[in-house]
């Protein structure tokens, strides 16, 4: 587990820095679908995190908690993403999320939900298409082992909802900005000053 910025030792100029990666920290960000590096300091993206519901009694509630949304009410929760495989256009990562959820690992529900499950078993990895690079970032489409893309789905009685659940098969295309972050904040490329 990564606990100080001296274990975040990366190149600064490594681009495409998750094709090399074993192991990173990372948020997530949902964009509009025509999103491109240029225009992503105009966009105002989505922070993917986990939902979390408590009773009258401020117990979390089973079942209604850990679903991945995508909203603007919360920073993005930080995900351990841990290298699988690759083919020519796709990086496959587990994964899982990260400080007291560090043992939940994250995979689709038998209604196309993502979240994270603690006792489940999950061993599908997720995909993820490159489609801009930055030194410490990746624009992408994100898919399921099927390779069925992640979307936004909301209750479409809602015009402008507060959050939308990542579901595949049914919901929004969307596109997403993964990155890495050590100790919980974006990674810095480091100062050249003496």
């Amino acid at each position: 587990m990564i606990t100080s910025t001296a274990d975040c030792r990366w190149a600064a100029s490594d681009s495409h820095w998750a094709e090399s990666a074993e192991i990173f920290l990372g948020t997530l960000q949902a964009l509009d679908p025509a999103t491109t590096l240029e225009s992503l300091p105009r966009e105002k993206p989505k922070s993917v995190y986990l939902s979390l519901f408590k009773d009258a009694d401020q117990q979390v509630i089973s079942g209604q908690s850990d679903w991945l949304i995508a909203g603007n009410q919360k920073p993005a929760s930080v995900f351990r993403f841990l290298f699988h495989s690759k083919e020519p256009d796709r990086l496959h990562f587990m994964i899982t999320g990260s400080g007291a959820d560090h043992e939940k690992k994250m995979g689709v529900s038998r209604n196309g939900y993502l979240g994270l499950y603690q006792y489940a078993s999950v061993s599908a990895p997720f995909k993820f298409e490159p489609l801009y690079w930055s030194d410490d970032s990746l624009i992408c489409r994100w898919r399921d082992h099927q390779g069925h893309t992640v979307r936004l789905d909301h209750d479409q009685t809602v015009a402008d909802p507060f959050f939308s659940y990542l579901r595949v098969l049914e919901g929004k295309e969307t596109i997403f900005l993964l990155t890495r972050v050590c100790n919980g904040r974006p990674v810095q490329a480091p100062s050249n000053s003496a």
